[in-house]
């Protein structure tokens, strides 16, 4: 792999890990993804994009480890934790 490749990677899955504990220490929130991106750059040396945060919370979605959940008057979407998400946290994995 190239250094590009992996750096990228390596912040797809630093993001998936941030977007995890966010919704976990928030279990019984429902989030948006703009949100839960100032949370993650907020006092960090982190930039993640909204597009970045959206992937990671599909990508825990697959995992079962959180939920889309839409907005009861639109379209919008927010994501929550589920239970597996919650254990995988704090588990560590």
């Amino acid at each position: 792999m190239s250094a590009e490749i992996e750096i990228a990677q390596e912040r797809r899955e630093d993001c998936r890990r941030l977007v995890l504990e966010h919704l976990s220490s928030r279990q019984v929130l429902a989030c948006h993804p703009q949100d839960i991106r100032r949370r993650l750059n907020a006092g960090r040396a982190n930039d993640f994009t909204v597009e970045e945060v959206q992937a990671a919370c599909v990508f825990l979605v697959g995992m079962n480890y959180a939920k889309q959940l839409p907005a009861e008057m639109g379209a919008t979407l927010y994501y929550q934790a589920t239970s597996a998400g919650v254990l995988a946290y704090e588990r560590g994995n």
